[in-house]
């Protein structure tokens, strides 16, 4: 007696009649990590974005006469002032907010910099090979031979502390990784037959990296990115925390563990409350590049 496997319903609409665009959907559905990576990064971002709209007062408003108030859940607070002040009586989570246009804009911009510059030498020291990848692993020696942070806050130092001149700095001294993922899996990709086919058919090195080498590259790339962005904001807040990075009145998560840590033993929420927003965006930044991972990985498309 022999019997036939059939499928159910449910087992048809999972398997056949999603799209690629429903499967990605129904994964990240399931993926805790990657929702709260993506909600966390998307309220971050609209603060960046809409923080003269959303802060309750000026981030760089001083009123001594209510110096070091306390937050709303401690003796003392007042709803006025949600997170309470600042040494110099500066609404706390006004400059939080301002704060999150740093953290994001620095980060973002310097990881797409050190994006931009890695990938290139990637894909050229792995596609040429040659005097190219000599050249790439030179470049690389020299760089992961220099402390990244101690450089950044000479550069920061002589050229001036500014937002834009963070990014170029920053973006700058963290290209490597990006570099040396994409020159490893380009060298593999090049060797594949679909490469092969695509070179005997005529198609210029050009069109060969930019339709059939660097779309496999996105989910490796994507990674990468998330973990830069992530480190960039940890060393810009670690700059201006040193005081080589945004200076004061600028609000900056650093500047303001800088500024709280002589009173942080009275007033812990000046430490705790930036140090707390910058732990979530750099978690939530990873969360959500591994999520993206997860979802748009090759082998899980099935």
């Amino acid at each position: 007696m022999t019997t036939t496997a059939t499928n159910t319903p449910e087992m048809v609409g999972d398997i056949i009649d999603l799209t690629p665009k429903e499967r990605l959907i129904k994964k990240a559905k399931v993926h805790r990590g990657l929702q709260f990576g993506a909600t966390v990064v998307v309220i971050m971002t609209i603060l960046a974005i809409f923080a003269p709209l959303i802060a309750p007062h000026s981030p760089y408003e001083q009123d001594l006469a209510n110096r070091l108030v306390p937050p709303v859940w401690a003796d003392g607070g007042s709803w006025t002032y949600i997170f309470g002040t600042d040494q110099l009586g500066r609404d706390y989570l006004s400059r939080l907010i301002y704060g999150a246009r740093v953290s994001m804009g620095v980060g973002f911009g310097a990881a797409a910099l050190g994006c931009a510059i890695g990938v290139t030498i990637g894909l050229s020291a792995g596609y040429l090979g040659g005097f190219a990848d000599r050249s790439a692993s030179f470049l690389l020696t020299c760089q992961l031979a220099l402390p990244s942070l101690l450089l950044a806050m000479a550069l920061v130092f002589f050229v001036g502390s500014s937002i834009p001149t963070l990014i170029v700095v920053l973006g700058c001294l963290h290209w490597s990784y990006y570099m040396v993922v994409v020159r490893t899996m380009t060298r593999q990709i090049r060797a594949l037959e679909y490469v092969s086919a695509a070179q005997t058919i005529g198609s210029t090195d050009r069109q060969i990296l930019f339709y059939e080498i660097l779309p496999n590259l996105f989910n490796q790339i994507i990674v990468v990115f998330s973990l830069e962005m992530a480190v960039v904001i940890i060393h810009e807040a670690s700059l201006s925390f040193l005081g080589v990075g945004v200076q004061p009145p600028t609000a900056s998560w650093g500047l303001m563990i800088a500024e709280g840590k002589e009173a942080m033993y009275f007033k812990p929420y000046l430490v705790v409350i930036p140090g707390t927003a910058l732990f979530l965006l750099v978690l939530a930044v990873n969360l959500l590049g591994d999520g993206i991972r997860d979802i748009t990985a090759p082998e899980s498309r099935n």
